[in-house]
Parts: C-alpha cells; structure tokens; sequence
C-alpha cells in the first residue's frame, strides 16, 4: 500500500461510520483512485458479515420471527410497534430485522397499500461509497428484474431524505428449507422427504428462469429458499447475482437476458465470492470468469445433499473448506446416511461432479431426475440393473402379475 494510503484502521472507522465527514469524504476519494486501497476495503466489507462469507448477522428478533439471510418470516402479532419517520413519504420503519456488511434489511409498514413489507436501506455510513452503492443498486435491479413465482418480489426502490437508497419486497411469512431440513431429520414438522423434493424441484425451476435471462445467484443454500405456509417456495437473497451472456441462445423460448445500467464491482479476481460449502468448485477456487449455470446447479447439489442427509456436504475452517470443494473430497450421502435409495444419490453426485460438464446440463435437467425419482421412473444418473427394472414394471402392472402369479400356483 503506497505511503500516502489511509491506515486499515481508518478503512474500518470508514466502514463503521466513525470518521469526521470531511475525513471520511478524503478517504472514499483515495479508495477512487487506489485499487489496493479499494480491495482492503472490500474485503472488510465482506468480513462484516459472520464467519467471513454471507451469513447476516441477526439482532435479537421478537417471539415468533425467524430469520434467514436477508430476509425475514414473521408471524402475525398484534404488539403494539412505535413507526418511525416515513421513508420517502410511504414507508414507516417499524423495526430493524436484519444487518448485513451493505445493508439494513426492516419490517415497514406501507401507508399506501396498507401491508407490512420487508424495506432494504443501505447502511448509513456507505451512503457516499460509491461502489458499495452500485452493488446495492444492482442487487435491487437484478431481484426486481426477475419476475418468477419462486423468487422474492419487489414492490419498489427509491431514495430516502438522507440520500440512502432502498427497495421494498414481499415479506415472506414461514420458515426457511434449512429450517424445514432440520425438522426433518429430527423427525418434527410436517415435511417429508417427498413434500421438500417437490420444494426443491421448484427451486430449480426458479433457477432455471434466472439462467435464460442471463443471471447466476452465486449464492444458493437451504437458507437463501423461503418456503411458505400456502405452499410458496421463495429463492431470496441475490446480493451475490451475476449477469451473464445469455446461456440459452439456441432455445426460442429463452427470454432476454438482463442487460447492467451500471457497472457491478466485481470481487478482486483470485478470491471466492459466496458460502463455502455450497459453492461450487471453480467459485471456491476464485474463477469467476469461469462461472456459468453449470455452478449453480453445483449448487443445488450441495442443497439436495444437506436434504437428503440432514448436513452440508463440507463442514470446518473457511480455508479447509474452500481446498476439499476444490478437490471435490466430500463423503458420498450413503456414506453419511445409508438407507437412502440409490438413484437419489445417483442424481447428487451428478449434479455435484468436480467438473461442469459432467454435472446437469441444466438446473431443469436437474429436476427432471427428481421428478422421475418421485415418480418411480429411471433417472439418468443412475441406470437401473434388471431386478429393479422388473420390480417396478411389476408394481406398475400389478393385476396382471397377481394374476400370472395365481395361474402359476394352481398350475403347479
């Protein structure tokens, strides 16, 4: 760092808003025109955030809330809550829910509409950085772009009377699928391993629209998926999307891909962006021009694993993390649970193949092997031996083989 370079310890004061104004506008001008300045402070950015990935660090939630990534599920209550100054003339602030290294996520009543939404602000002390800034606008761009039933909505962005930006979304009331994988292991809840397939089929779907209009998430866990009460099931938090060249350009049914207005401040290159263990193995290494919706559906391997098994694919230190999802060194899920039938395995271990090409082709394909599993029809993943191909030709024609069956006894 050149000798005329702010102390990282006034890039971390920066960060926590405790510098003079004057000084800190000096400071964001340095990182301007410094890109090892500007690095340090994104990495510190992204070290706000718990255990050093993107895990939002929670305050204390009332009874009856629960958290996951940036968004929130809250049940209903009647408490009494103090609103706050409206923001931008709509919007009353009734309580913070989230803080994350970017931004600030609330419960807000809307005074127009009359409902409570989830408001997005940006922290107070980033306001003026201009690259932090342009992410926070590129994630409320890319998720407002993004018109599926499985991905969260936006209501509306705007600009508060501080100059703070923010986006407006659905609240999502029920719990998130790492909430609904716990209980299903412990044997609690209503969810079954087939209910969740049928939720995680959906997630593929929504991913599957994301790709044909050119985005990755980057960002893909049983914590990032909302699942609601009336059967919704939500993928959130895409703080991490990254637009792409459009990935379907032979398919006539492939959507535009979403086109930037502004610039997104790629991480520095060499360094992994995303949840450790389950991000895929060119993500872990720090190859982000080598992404592309074949690490997504790694991905949705690693979230089909911790379903089928009750954990992550990968546990310990970040670094010992990012070098085993490198080397693709995990225990298979019959190591980890052996009663689960084959195929189901088959169908994770393909779509987390250390190489791309050997995964799904895509997140539909993906599912269109669960959905055979569900319907105890032959995956790809995994070709059927004789036996299994007779018993389910027989569970399938069962009048006819009781039938031979009876006719052979009295023959005999």
């Amino acid at each position: 760092m050149e000798s005329s370079c702010p102390p990282p310890d006034h890039l971390q004061r920066l960060l926590n808003g405790e510098l003079e104004p004057a000084h800190a506008s000096a400071v964001e001008a340095h990182l301007e025109s410094c890109p090892s300045c500007r690095s340090v402070f994104e990495e510190l950015l992204r070290d706000t955030d718990a255990e050093g990935w993107r895990i939002t660090t929670l305050n204390s939630l009332p009874p009856g809330e629960r958290a996951t990534g940036a968004y929130v599920t809250s049940e209903d209550s009647d408490e009494a809550l103090a609103p706050t100054d409206p923001v931008a003339g709509r919007y009353r602030i009734r309580r913070l829910l989230a803080r994350g290294g970017l931004g600030e996520v609330h419960v807000a009543a809307d005074g127009e509409i009359h409902r409570d939404v989830a408001l997005k602000q940006m922290r107070p002390q980033l306001t003026h950085h201009r690259n932090s800034r342009q992410r926070f606008d590129f994630e409320a761009q890319i998720t407002g772009s993004l018109e599926h039933p499985g991905i969260v909505p936006v209501y509306g962005a705007g600009t508060d009377a501080d100059g703070r930006p923010f986006y407006t979304m659905r609240l999502i009331h029920g719990e998130s699928m790492q909430q609904a994988i716990e209980q299903l292991h412990a044997g609690q809840g209503s969810y079954t391993l087939r209910s969740l397939l049928l939720r995680f089929n959906a997630v593929c779907n929504a991913v599957a629209y994301a790709h044909s209009r050119g985005v990755l998430h980057r960002d893909l866990k049983p914590s990032n998926i909302m699942l609601g009460r009336f059967g919704e099931t939500l993928v959130v938090d895409w703080g991490l999307a990254k637009p792409i060249g459009s990935s379907d350009t032979d398919n006539p049914d492939a959507e535009e891909p979403i086109a930037s207005t502004r610039r997104l401040v790629e991480t520095v290159a060499g360094q992994a962006v995303g949840t450790p263990a389950y991000m895929s193995p060119e993500q872990a290494a720090g190859r982000m021009d080598d992404l592309g919706p074949a690490s997504d559906v790694y991905s949705l391997g690693a979230v089909l694993y911790e379903l089928l098994t009750g954990q992550a694919p990968f546990s310990g230190s970040i670094d010992e993390v990012l070098q085993r999802v490198q080397e693709g060194e995990f225990a298979s899920p019959r190591q980890v649970k052996p009663s689960l039938p084959r195929p189901l395995e088959a169908i994770c271990l393909k779509a987390m193949a250390l190489r791309p090409e050997d995964r799904y082709a895509s997140a539909l394909d993906l599912a269109a092997d669960v959905e055979q599993w569900l319907a105890d029809e032959p995956v790809c993943a995994c070709p059927d031996p004789l036996w299994v191909r007779f018993g389910r030709w027989a569970r399938k024609h069962r009048t006819l083989v009781t039938t031979a069956a009876g006719v052979l006894v009295v023959a005999v």
